[in-house]
């Protein structure tokens, strides 16, 4: 950005000095003449000491004039002068009093013999002008600018200087345009270079630092965290749509206040599923093989203790079940141990009692939050439970690592898997495991391919320094199920 804005200066520089210098020798070209008086005006005072009371010195005056030729101003304005023609200095009646240049005159000739009509004209001006207001140059007709001044001391005229010169090359004027142009160019590269440079790195690094901001924000929001706001006040484009960033914010944070308020209606709907689909049943077909034990006891011993076999079968069951459903409800393996400690017993147990073999990698660990250590022995719960219910797998791999502030666990079975895209179960959702993550500004991926197994990434930050984190309306509505299908 800072090379465009250089880039632009320099142009914008060149344009401006294109637009100045072409106008300026559009200007100067018709008023050629003008320029060329100068020399006039320049070198007549110097004639004046040459004429005393009246009387010229001719030898100063030749002396004078062989200096003036070797010594001739070559420039004038944007106009370059090659040796002059013709130097002469002639007095009032005519006569060449000295004479210098590639074609001198001769000296004490009658020099309006030697003129055209209009030149002559010029010259009876030039004489009678004893102000020396009539310093000029005028055109002739092979090319040469022809120049007469009068030599006065401001009371009277003591003679006429004349000056005849080539012309300037139209051509050689625009090769000194280009030439001045090309020079323009190296100065107002460089200095632009610095000025844009400068400027540009200003006004950069402003604009960079407000998109800074918003990309933080933006990578925040990626991860859930709809609680940052960008403060960005200006009321320029960019403030603008910052400002409709934040509101669109405020709006998606709100979403997931619902939708979490949600969750907690679908867990508890949940869990009324769970004691009904399990625990109750369970209960009520124990207590119909206790009734007939009842029947069974005067008529036949052996088939009530085998009905008393099955009722204890069916409370210890339910005895189970509810055990399961209160470690969701309150993970009371966390109190007191760490979430490695929580971890390694939970799959101990889980193995005793599915059968199923869990292997535990756990790399270097660091202090975390309390609220990412129960959320992620949540998350663990989930995942293991649903390898239990619908997976049908042998193997189950569970990892937790922390690289710098992320804190990431990955539980990995051999199950039959399912089909990612695939309309998940009634009420073992993936949303519960997904809602909680994200409540603590992190997410989960799940990956899965039919007949190869499940993979279930969770990740967060381990402290919540910048995560916005809201206190649980209920411990219990927390609890969630597990994925769609089994892994």
């Amino acid at each position: 950005m800072t090379i465009f804005y250089m880039i632009n200066a320099v142009l914008a520089f060149l344009v401006v000095e294109i637009i100045l210098v072409g106008g300026a020798l559009l200007i100067s070209v018709p008023n050629l003449p003008l320029f060329a008086s100068g020399v006039l005006t320049q070198e007549v005072p110097q004639a004046t000491t040459y004429f005393v009371h009246g009387s010229p010195d001719g030898e100063a005056l030749a002396r004078w004039l062989t200096i003036l030729d070797k010594e001739f101003p070559s420039k004038q304005g944007p106009f370059s002068f090659a040796r002059p023609l013709l130097l002469a200095v002639v007095d009032i009646q005519g006569h060449v009093l000295a004479s210098s240049g590639r074609y001198p005159l001769v000296v004490g000739t009658q020099f309006p013999d030697q003129l055209s009509s209009r030149d002559r004209a010029n010259w009876r001006i030039a004489r009678a002008d004893v102000r020396g207001a009539e310093n000029k140059f005028t055109p002739e007709g092979d090319g040469s600018l022809l120049g007469m001044a009068a030599i006065t001391d401001q009371h009277h005229v003591d003679g006429v200087l004349v000056v005849k010169v080539v012309a300037p090359d139209n051509w050689q004027l625009a090769l000194n345009f280009l030439q001045f142009l090309a020079l323009s160019v190296v100065i107002i590269t460089l200095y632009a270079a610095v000025a844009g440079g400068i400027s540009g790195y200003v006004t950069a690094r402003g604009l960079t630092r407000r998109l800074q901001g918003l990309v933080r924000a933006a990578e925040r929001w990626s991860r859930g965290d709809f609680s940052s706001y960008v403060h960005d006040s200006s009321e320029d484009e960019l403030g603008q749509a910052t400002q409709q960033f934040n509101h669109m914010a405020g709006q998606l944070r709100q979403l997931l206040q619902v939708r979490q308020k949600v969750a907690t209606l679908e867990e508890r709907n949940r869990l009324a599923r769970d004691l009904h689909d399990s625990v109750k049943q369970q209960v009520f077909a124990a207590a119909m093989q206790i009734g007939a034990v009842r029947f069974l006891l005067r008529q036949d011993i052996d088939a009530a203790e085998k009905r008393l076999l099955e009722a204890e079968k069916l409370v210890r069951q339910a005895q189970q079940e509810l055990t399961s459903l209160i470690r969701e409800l309150r993970p009371a393996a966390l109190e007191g141990k760490g979430l490695v400690a929580a971890i390694r017993e939970l799959t101990t147990q889980w193995t005793q009692q599915t059968g199923i073999v869990a292997n535990v990698r756990i790399g270097e660990m660091q202090i975390l939050a309390l609220t990412v250590e129960e959320a992620l022995f949540r998350v663990t719960q989930e995942a293991l439970a649903n390898v239990a219910r619908h997976s049908h797998a042998t193997l189950v791999q569970v990892s937790l690592e922390v690289e710098d502030d992320l804190v990431t666990l990955t539980v990995r079975d051999n199950g039959q898997g399912f089909a990612v895209g695939e309309e998940h179960h009634p009420g073992i959702g993936l949303s519960s495991m997904q809602e909680r993550m994200r409540h603590l500004g992190g997410d989960v991926q799940v990956e899965s391919v039919a007949a190869k197994g499940v993979c279930i990434v969770a990740r967060c930050k381990r402290l919540l320094q910048d995560a916005h984190i809201e206190p649980a309306e209920d411990s219990a509505e927390h609890a969630s199920g597990g994925i769609a299908k089994g892994g």
